[in-house]
């Protein structure tokens, strides 16, 4: 599989380097607004083609898939553009900044017949998919509780899009995405009530949160993320005959089943040092085997994650002011 990138920022540089991980797959192709800067990263990686303009990726005939990586704001155009010229898409996370357009995209790859993949990676993880197995099978009992917490501290001083609402910044697109994720992994289904206080900065976005969801079985998730405060990222999830945790939970190497006083009964740990390398080796099997979705990364994953961001969004908002 030939795959281009758009928007050689730092999360491309680790999917570049990932793709050297995956059999089948090569880089073929960056573009950025800034010609300068798509060059020193072809060199870099030594990808053979480097371009100025985005639309040069997907009007390449020779290629088979794009990967986004550009700003929230531009997924969207970019991505339709992709799927309407016939590509393969791996988007990176939020695939769209509400849910409206990630509809539309949807609409759009399942009209065209194209795959289309949310880059949510932590779905693809083997310590995940073993957690949420563990849970449908029974092994904790019923859920009654779970928690998990994506915060790290960025300076607001070194400006970017993080702190600027029109590039669709805010801790929620960019981290709480992955706490949502990860509670509709866990418990299946989307939740039945949403409750959710935003901190909203001097920038205009939300820079601190959280969230509280109850599913209809009356399990809990409280959910925590931010970019003004550095937090350990681990999860918990405790039912009536024993729990899981997970160190990192959006990049977990290692997943523990403990009985209710907390023991450790079963261990599992993913010797793949790069969790992306999961989430490419996900993206091409579907390619290769003609689905237009990715084994984890579900449409309805993303479509139910859009949702719930924007519950969140609305909820959050109504409270901070």
């Amino acid at each position: 599989m030939k795959i281009g990138i758009i928007g050689p920022g730092k999360i491309a540089e680790r999917f570049a380097n990932a793709c050297r991980s995956v059999e089948n797959v090569t880089v073929y192709a960056v573009a950025s607004s800034n010609r300068e800067r798509a060059k020193r990263f072809a060199d870099k990686h030594q990808i053979p083609h480097a371009f100025d303009r985005y639309e040069a990726v997907w009007q390449m005939q020779e290629l088979d898939a794009v990967y986004i990586a550009s700003i929230n704001s531009q997924h969207y155009a970019a991505a339709k553009a992709c799927l309407e010229a016939g590509k393969a898409v791996l988007c990176e996370k939020p695939m769209c900044v509400n849910l409206a357009q990630t509809k539309a995209l949807l609409d759009t790859a399942r009209q065209r017949g194209v795959l289309l993949m949310e880059a949510m990676w932590t779905a693809t993880l083997p310590c995940i998919q073993q957690a949420a197995e563990w849970i449908r099978a029974g092994r904790i009992g019923a859920v009654s509780f779970l928690d998990c917490c994506f915060s790290f501290f960025y300076p607001k001083e070194e400006g970017g899009r993080l702190f600027v609402p029109q590039l669709g910044g805010g801790s929620l697109l960019d981290v709480g995405v992955y706490c949502m994720a990860f509670s509709l992994l866990m418990m299946g289904e989307r939740p039945t009530s949403v409750k959710s206080c935003l901190q909203i900065g001097d920038t205009g976005v939300d820079e601190m949160g959280a969230a509280l969801l109850q599913f209809e079985a009356g399990a809990v998730a409280s959910c925590s993320f931010g970019v003004q405060g550095e937090a350990p990222a681990d999860a918990h999830i405790y039912g009536s005959q024993g729990q899981i945790r997970m160190k990192e939970f959006y990049c977990c190497r290692r997943v523990e089943l403990c009985d209710t006083a907390g023991q450790v009964v079963e261990v599992l740990e993913d010797s793949e040092e790069d969790g992306f390398v999961h989430e490419i080796r996900a993206f091409a099997h579907a390619f290769d085997t003609g689905k237009q979705e990715a084994k984890g990364a579900s449409h309805q994953l993303t479509l139910d994650c859009a949702w719930l961001m924007e519950e969140i969004a609305r909820g959050g908002a109504n409270r901070s002011r």
